[in-house]
């Protein structure tokens, strides 16, 4: 599907705007009538445009949809939300833009803890082990030697990922950056942990 040019765009909503039909704007633009009709829903949810002063660029049913997109998980940070906008309503927003709705939304801004991936299978496995050892007293674990290991990058450190959330929102799956090991430019150490203390840290060779 080929994009459609910022003039034709532009042209289709000033045409919106003074008042002419679907049909009319999509011969004079060159555009299809599906197209046209976003646009004019985009309309509806920014409101009218005020001639006399700057108008406002997102109205309440546009602050309620990017709501939706971020609640859904369909969407995880400002920059997907302004190409959302870009791509379904022709909507040129900045990235910043979207950042105080959401803020004035109530969505706070934070980094994404990462976490191993892990496969359904797993996660059955992990629940599985935890109920089995529930009831272990704390002289059972006692004997029990605790090891990982962890990647040291050599250059630079990993890039964060942010997400927004309500303040009051539990974290799930799509506020966490899944991971993987081995990534190329750094090293592994392993090391462990016993009742007793520490153990060396280990690079992996």
């Amino acid at each position: 599907m080929r994009a459609i040019s910022n003039d034709k765009v532009n042209s289709s909503y000033s045409l919106l705007r003074s008042k002419k039909s679907n049909s009319k704007v999509a011969k004079q633009v060159g555009v299809s009538r599906t197209t046209v009709q976003k646009y004019r829903s985009s309309l509806k949810m920014c409101g009218n445009v005020d001639e006399g002063g700057r108008p406002s660029l997102i109205s309440q049913r546009m602050v309620n949809y990017i709501r939706r997109l971020v609640t859904l998980g369909r969407k995880n940070n400002a920059v997907e939300i302004q190409k959302a906008l870009k791509e379904e309503f022709g909507m040129s927003v900045s990235d910043s833009t979207v950042r105080r709705v959401l803020k004035k939304a109530g969505f706070i801004a934070f980094v994404k803890p990462q976490k191993p991936l892990l496969r359904s299978q797993n996660i059955v496995k992990r629940l599985q082990w935890a109920k089995s050892h529930q009831h272990w007293t704390v002289d059972d674990w006692k004997r029990v030697i605790f090891s990982d290991e962890t990647k040291v990058n050599r250059f630079a450190s990993d890039r964060k990922a942010y997400a927004w959330k309500l303040p009051h929102e539990e974290l799930n799956s799509r506020h966490v950056q899944q991971t993987v090991k081995h990534g190329g430019g750094n090293i592994m150490v392993w090391s462990c942990i016993t009742w007793e203390g520490v153990g060396w840290i280990v690079e992996d060779l």
